[in-house]
């Protein structure tokens, strides 16, 4: 925008800021409407309230004829600014359609009102007025934000917009969530911060604490994914933006604990409504901002290596041969990474054999593989939506369903949110609540500590981030016992110490690509004999924590045949790329053996409980008898309860 256009949309902006404030009154007024009970301060008349333009006024009818009036100073405000847009940029489509999509808004929100009030107060059209009133504070912050000057939108935006935009779509869910439990009183079931008062983990029973339980979780990944986007937006109006949301989001948390525990007193239940808006307003200020900001160069590591941006996708248009299209629905499950899941899936099922229950049911080992579909396909289909503008640079990668065009982002983003959501109601719901919530953090984990975060911003990305895909095993434990002991952490950390040697086999045949891409992989950016070096190094944790279980007594000598055998040839190929100058085919077949050498590991271990062993207890093995008040334990050769 030129310093004339700007000055010409003085009028505009000072029109929608006046309206984005006046909005904030309005939304947070009508928190207190609903606080104090005076929704019906004037009966069932709209719009005047008890038949009268100006009735006496008691304390529910103040409140709520101050909500009306209020409403229709909004109003005014709002169609001036429509009208402004119009008659005065309406060449200028980026001033235009905010501004009109407001007076839109506008038009539905008093019909909405006016239903409100003739329904006496619905709680589910309580919400969607709610939630109409902040897409319509929202069109007015894009409206006078992109009236105060900012740049003519790049040809590749800022590299975390994506992340930008999901940290404000999460953060309008929240708002809803927020809605929703306020509108059903649903804050007096979960007491206590952080956590439900003596629920420990899991949410209270009612379907009510449910609720209000996952307004919680959804909370807390929200100022999780705000801390990320802190940490990695450089200096600008971004992370200006990024700063005052998070600020008020910590101020949010802090007004959340103090109002459930002082048993929701209304100043802080108003003051919760107000702060939320505030967010709500710079979240939408961060997103216009990052459409309008540059791609940037990506920081590899601690180290202070650097990156170029990647070329545009446009370099790779022109591919040579273009494959056949595939079904919709075949593009759908590619979305879901089968062949990976297929991985992950042995090493959920395999540890619901060798825990201290026995053989699981059949019906119980197939929700768990429902589920775990579901909620790994999930994880993965959003991977793919994040990360298509460098599917786009790699040629392996570049054929999928969203970075060829086949599936619009949009569509991807949903289908994997929508897959997460449905895995987490089968274990919930079949399974059991531990299981579910721990198959969601691998979700959270993976698309948003490795993903959004880890993946572009450092060399160790696979090491911490591999620990999303260790969470399998201890789903698969936590459905059988319904709790977390040792022994799932011990394969939660043969899964971990698996990864990076794993995963950096293919870095090393594919580190041209991720180069390209802007990926820093260790081989990229450590080069390929530090690389070989810890894959070694992993390698040699890996191999003796695997044979543990064997020597403890856990499990057999069929396991330890098949531990060392399997672990013998990972640590031959390991040894042979190390003494192989460059990138030879050994690291492709050493990428291939490592996910039958997890694979068979895992088999081996429900292999070996299956076996007619003589599995007597254990010294110092705690056995709980019928009455679970009177374990007992073995020393030696004595018993003693």
């Amino acid at each position: 925008m030129t310093d004339t256009s700007i000055d010409r949309a003085r009028l505009l902006r000072r029109l929608a800021w006046t309206g984005s404030v006046l909005t904030v009154g309005l939304i947070v007024l009508g928190g207190v409407v609903r606080i104090t009970g005076s929704g019906m301060g004037c009966g069932d008349h709209w719009p005047r309230c008890n038949g009268e333009w100006f009735p006496p006024l008691d304390f529910a009818t103040a409140i709520e004829i101050s909500h009306r009036w209020v409403a229709a100073l909004v109003s005014f405000v709002v169609a001036a600014t429509g009208g402004v847009a119009l008659w005065r940029h309406r060449a200028e489509s980026a001033l235009v359609r905010p501004a009109v999509a407001a007076v839109l808004l506008l038009v539905v929100q008093v019909l909405l009102g006016a239903v409100t009030v003739k329904l006496e107060l619905p709680p589910g059209v309580v919400i969607v007025h709610f939630a109409n009133a902040m897409l319509l504070l929202a069109c007015l912050v894009v409206a006078a934000a992109r009236a105060g000057g900012l740049p003519e939108p790049p040809t590749r935006r800022h590299g975390l917009h994506r992340m930008v935009l999901l940290a404000t779509a999460l953060g309008f869910i929240v708002i809803l969530f927020g809605a929703k439990v306020a509108n059903l009183n649903a804050g007096w079931v979960c007491r206590g911060f952080p956590l439900c008062e003596g629920a420990g983990l899991l949410p209270p029973d009612a379907a009510l604490g449910t609720l209000h339980w996952l307004h919680r979780i959804l909370a807390f990944s929200f100022a999780a994914l705000m801390i990320v986007l802190v940490v990695r937006i450089p200096r600008g109006p971004l992370r200006t933006a990024a700063h005052s949301a998070f600020g008020l989001t910590i101020l949010q948390i802090i007004v959340a604990a103090a109002m459930v525990l002082h048993l929701l007193p209304p100043t802080l239940r108003a003051a919760h409504i107000l702060v939320g808006a505030l967010i709500w307003v710079a979240l939408v200020l961060m997103a216009v901002i990052s459409g309008r900001t540059g791609q940037e160069a990506v920081v590899a590591d601690s180290g202070g290596a650097v990156i170029p941006p990647s070329p545009d996708a446009e370099t790779f248009a022109a591919s040579p041969v273009a494959p056949a299209r595939p079904s919709l629905l075949r593009d759908f499950v590619t979305l879901t990474k089968p062949r990976i899941i297929s991985l992950l899936l042995v090493t959920t099922v395999a540890p619901m054999f060798i825990t201290d229950r026995g053989i699981p049911p059949l019906s119980l080992v197939l929700w768990v593989i429902v589920g775990g579909y579901l909620m790994a396909g999930g994880a993965n289909a959003i991977n793919m939506w994040f990360d298509r503008d460098i599917d786009t640079r790699m040629t392996r990668t570049r054929a999928r369903p969203i970075p060829s065009g086949r599936i619009a982002p949009g569509v991807g983003l949903a289908f994997g949110i929508g897959l997460g959501a449905i895995a987490f109601m089968v274990f919930y719901r079949q399974v059991n609540p531990l299981s579910a919530w721990l198959a969601l953090g691998g979700l959270l984990f993976y698309v948003l500590i490795y993903t959004m975060w880890l993946k572009r911003s450092t060399a160790q990305n696979i090491v911490i981030g591999g620990a999303a895909g260790a969470f399998p095993p201890l789903v698969g434990w936590a459905a059988v016992t319904g709790r977390i002991d040792l022994a799932a952490v011990y394969l939660f950390a043969i899964i971990f110490y698996w990864t990076p040697p794993h995963f950096w086999a293919l870095a090393l045949m594919k580190q041209g690509e991720y180069a390209r891409a802007g990926v820093p992989m260790m081989p990229v950016v450590r080069g390929n004999e530090r690389t070989k070096v810890e894959m070694l190094l992993y390698t040699l944790f890996l191999l003796p924590l695997t044979i543990l279980p064997a020597f403890f007594g856990a499990l057999g000598w069929f396991y330890l045949m098949a531990a060392v055998l399997l672990g013998a040839r990972l640590l031959w190929y390991c040894i042979q790329l190390l003494r192989e100058q460059g990138v030879t085919p050994t690291a492709w077949r050493m990428y291939k053996y490592s996910l039958l050498y997890l694979a068979l590991l895992f088999v081996a271990m429900g292999v070996d409980r299956a076996l007619p062993y003589d599995r007597g207890p254990r010294p110092g093995e705690v056995i709980i008898l019928d009455d679970p008040d009177t374990p007992l334990t073995l020393t030696g050769d004595h018993a003693e309860h």
